[in-house]
């Protein structure tokens, strides 16, 4: 593992694999704002470099811990056409090379042939969250081994690697899981978002017992700022509330609304999942006191399967016929931050994206996450409302129902528990870099 030492450099290169701003999918960029953070927490000049997250170079701005930076993209490409210069090849050939001639001479002529290798070689440390959740092979084998790739490329390139807080698994084909060692072996730390996940890391490389590689810290998109959009629509809601209102955030998944990418419930959910909206709905709108705001957190309109402002079109249209003046929809498109600030004026939260759960957790709004996977309950249990998390791929209509009521019921006292738990959850996020040292 990487530890502290006396000596540091000042300004570190640092270079962040599998976190982007261009996906539309706002967890994925809470999670590379957040990495970011910390990062500038622990190092406050380093430079910061997206590693493999696009086709092209790019730059992004954005204000974090109140400084203005700008963080470039370095794409790490898979193509046919082998003459690219950020193909995969050419960065491990010009890293065999170096590996071959270790010459200070060589090492520069190399870099001078390729600017983007020189990028790469530079960095003194590759952090890797891997979108959070797609170290596995649940997405499919082509981009699980792509990934995996990109993350054996860092090590073969002897830079010092850490996994930053994740999921891990599940690997259901054994190649996957024999390739998944091979990384986890290698690191030099390895973070789960969710203790679970330790236990997992652990069985699949026969640790037994604390040996300080393997460790445990919260979901980084808890401290994720929110940002008052310039422009926000969210209909009439702020006219229409009152104090006695409970306004309830619905986050409805364009991807389970059709089915996931193959259209016939991939993730095996238990029950039809517009129907279940409904369901939850119809229970909400019982006291007549509920608002309900629907609130998308991907936005893909050129991937309708992925789509959450389509799909939270659709439901509008549907209820709010029924609950005329009582249903509203956030329109437009927001980024992290904004999203983040949207779902914050709410009293009570649902959602079928983890990340749009963490936006209401990390604000101590109560929430209830409709899970289509593992991932859920683990980082619900960081701050100890396993309860709360409805796996609606093992648990029916009925059962969702049961466990949204219960958490309604109980919103006040979950408001209290997350205002206290909330601060050492953050302090530990933030602190997380504190023993290493490049």
């Amino acid at each position: 593992m990487v530890e502290k030492r006396n000596t540091e450099k000042k300004n570190i290169k640092v270079g962040l694999l599998g976190a982007c701003f261009d996906t539309g999918n706002m967890g994925v960029s809470a999670l590379a704002e957040s990495s970011i953070k910390l990062i500038l927490n622990r190092w406050p000049d380093a430079e910061v470099t997206l590693v493999g997250s696009t086709y092209e170079s790019q730059e992004h701005q954005l204000v974090v811990m109140g400084k203005e930076l700008t963080v470039k993209t370095l794409p790490i490409r898979f193509s046919k056409n082998l003459r690219l210069p950020t193909h995969f090849f050419w960065y491990a050939f010009y890293g065999f090379l170096a590996k071959w001639m270790p010459r200070a001479w060589f090492k520069k002529k190399l870099a001078s042939r390729n600017p983007y290798f020189k990028t790469l070689y530079e960095r003194d440390i590759v952090l890797d969250i891997t979108g959070g959740d797609s170290f596995s092979d649940i997405y499919g084998m082509k981009r699980f081994f792509l990934g995996f790739l990109q993350k054996w490329l860092m090590l073969f390139l002897k830079k010092p690697f850490i996994l930053l807080p994740q999921t891990y698994g599940p690997f259901k084909r054994k190649r996957a899981r024999v390739l998944a060692r091979h990384i986890l072996k290698r690191a030099g730390a390895v973070y789960s978002r969710d203790r679970q996940g330790l236990d997992y890391t652990k069985n699949l490389l026969n640790v037994h017992g604390d040996n300080g590689k393997l460790r445990f810290a919260p979901d980084v998109a808890f401290v994720l700022d929110p940002r008052e959009p310039q422009a926000m629509d969210i209909g009439s809601l702020n006219d229409v509330r009152t104090e006695n209102s409970i306004v309830v955030g619905l986050n409805i998944s364009g991807l389970l609304f059709s089915g996931g990418y193959t259209r016939d419930n991939m993730f095996g959910l238990q029950t039809d999942y517009q129907g279940m909206i409904e369901s939850v709905v119809d229970y909400l709108m019982a006291d007549e006191r509920t608002l309900v705001l629907l609130v998308p957190h991907v936005f893909r309109p050129d991937w309708p399967e992925e789509d959450d402002p389509r799909a939270c079109q659709q439901m509008y249209e549907k209820l709010s016929e029924k609950y005329p003046g009582r249903i509203f929809l956030t329109k437009g498109t927001y980024n992290q931050n904004e999203i983040k600030y949207v779902i914050g004026l709410c009293e009570f939260f649902m959602g079928s994206r983890m990340h749009s759960c963490i936006a209401a957790l990390s604000q101590s709004i109560p929430a209830v996450g409709i899970a289509y996977s593992k991932k859920f309950r683990g980082v619900f249990d960081t701050v100890g409302l396993g309860r709360c998390v409805a796996e609606v791929y093992q648990c029916d209509k009925d059962e969702l129902l049961s466990i949204v009521k219960a958490t309604f019921e109980e919103r006040d006292h979950i408001r209290t528990q997350l205002n206290s738990v909330l601060p050492e959850v953050k302090a530990n996020i933030m602190n997380m870099f504190e023993t290493v040292n490049v």
